[in-house]
């Protein structure tokens, strides 16, 4: 027997039932014995030059032998092989997804590493798996078989963006689950910007009754046609949007106690948003960047307090890039709008009790500092933004 040529069958083999399945359909028993049929009925020359064009050779004669064709008649009402066939189109949709990239309906309603445009709902493979294997033709071998999953894929992909639209009009729940994922991130990025709200449990109530709304606007027909991707997002942000500021109201009305609210011990006019509570690393999650992306970087007050955001979290992607170089300073800046302390207690915290004069001088270079820091962190954190943008 020849050996080698048997190790590359095997090999071959293998990889087949990987993709199809064969060994669990019972197409074959076990690998080994294939392997000595297909040398013994087939052939076993070993591949010299062109080793695809052997392998389909030797594959084409196998499944003719094994008569590939009947066995596939014989099981398109077995759950496993309709599986399989399901297995292998999503593959195919996945390739062809990464190769494209994404596309608008992906970019508005869909979340970040998923797509609408390019997946498929169970009730869409049953559709197509009655189209296309109810009447089944000839699959001489696994090549045809894929061939006719990759036909599906061409056929019928990306999914328009009007149908996935109609899709949502209908209340269609598998594309709605991907829309109510998608505005997870932007319902968190809106809250904390606009009413410093951070958390899943306090963002929860926001985003579902945002949920609820836009369903039954757009179930209900009351967005101008023609209706697109991009406006069922602004649609969305405007809900949201709409929220915090009932939000807001809702606080104008009960104001905080008096007694909850920390002063600073030195009064600070200049540059108050790195002065916000809000702000605090305990008061909100590490950020990933999906809230950075629903950040409104034109407008000036916004961006400094998400540069606050970045500052005061240590596992923002962005962080150790802002205060690179400025570890110390930082932590100045820290004790103060942090922990709270005036300049004169920063002064005592590191260099003990001073007379008066030269406590009065250490204080007042140590404002000095964090002024002139505060400056560059600005200067460099627009720098960073206009990577990103």
């Amino acid at each position: 027997m020849d050996k080698k040529a048997k190790k590359y069958i095997e090999e071959i083999l293998l990889k087949e039932d990987e993709r199809y399945c064969l060994i669990s359909l019972g197409f074959f028993r076990d690998i080994d014995t294939e392997a000595e049929f297909i040398l013994n009925s087939v052939g076993g020359v070993q591949p010299e030059g062109d080793f695809l064009h052997w392998k389909r050779r030797l594959l084409r004669e196998y499944y003719r032998l094994r008569d590939f064709s009947t066995f596939c008649r014989r099981n398109i009402s077995n759950a496993f092989f309709e599986k399989m066939v399901r297995r292998l189109i999503l593959g195919r949709l996945d390739r062809m997804r990464m190769h494209n990239g994404r596309t608008e309906a992906d970019r508005y309603l869909a979340p970040d590493n998923d797509t609408v445009s390019y997946s498929m709902s169970p009730e869409t493979f049953e559709g197509l798996y009655a189209i296309y294997f109810s009447n089944l033709g000839s699959f001489s071998c696994t090549e045809d078989l894929y061939n006719t999953c990759a036909g599906i894929v061409s056929a019928h992909f990306p999914t328009d963006d009007a149908q996935i639209v109609s899709c949502l009009e209908e209340n269609n729940s598998f594309y709605w689950e991907k829309l109510y994922r998608k505005l997870r991130p932007i319902t968190a990025g809106f809250c904390y910007q606009m009413t410093g709200i951070s958390g899943d449990n306090n963002i929860h109530d926001i985003w579902s009754d945002t949920c609820c709304t836009l369903n039954a606007s757009i179930t209900g027909g009351k967005l101008e046609k023609p209706v697109t991707p991009k406006a069922i997002l602004s649609y969305a942000a405007g809900i949201i949007k709409n929220k915090n500021r009932e939000v807001l109201r809702n606080r104008q009305k009960s104001p905080y106690d008096i007694e909850d609210i920390k002063y600073r011990l030195t009064d600070e006019a200049d540059e108050n948003f790195f002065d916000s509570p809000m702000a605090v690393p305990g008061n909100f999650p590490s950020q990933s960047g999906d809230i950075s992306t629903n950040i409104d970087f034109a407008d000036e007050d916004t961006r400094r307090r998400y540069m606050v955001v970045v500052l005061y979290n240590e596992d923002h992607p962005w962080h150790a890039r802002l205060v690179e170089g400025m570890e110390d300073r930082v932590q100045r800046l820290f004790e103060h709008y942090i922990d709270g302390l005036s300049y004169e207690d920063i002064v005592r915290r590191h260099y003990g009790e001073l007379p008066p004069s030269e406590g009065a001088k250490a204080a007042a270079k140590v404002r000095q500092e964090i002024k002139r820091l505060k400056d560059r962190l600005i200067e460099r954190f627009d720098k960073i933004v206009k990577e990103y943008r």
